[in-house]
């Protein structure tokens, strides 16, 4: 883990007296959902994929890129 992390971690366990195994947790398991909600995405079909609001931290979406690329595959098969 980045040191920067570590220290983060540190600081907020400190300032709200939990265990910096809790903060991480807690951290990390916003992430962990969006990479399950985003891999059950059907790699032939860019409607598949979903658009994902996490609070404070924004969306999270597939690149316009990829879905235009998925598709065209999809349709050269």
């Amino acid at each position: 883990m980045n040191r920067s992390i570590k220290l983060l971690y540190k600081k907020i366990s400190e300032k709200h007296g939990i265990p910096i195994s809790k903060v991480q947790e807690v951290v990390e398991h916003q992430f962990k959902y969006i990479r399950q909600v985003m891999a059950q995405g059907i790699k032939n079909d860019p409607t598949s994929f979903k658009t994902i609001q996490i609070t404070h931290l924004g969306k999270f979406a597939p690149r316009k890129y990829k879905l235009e690329e998925y598709k065209r595959k999809a349709d050269n098969k």
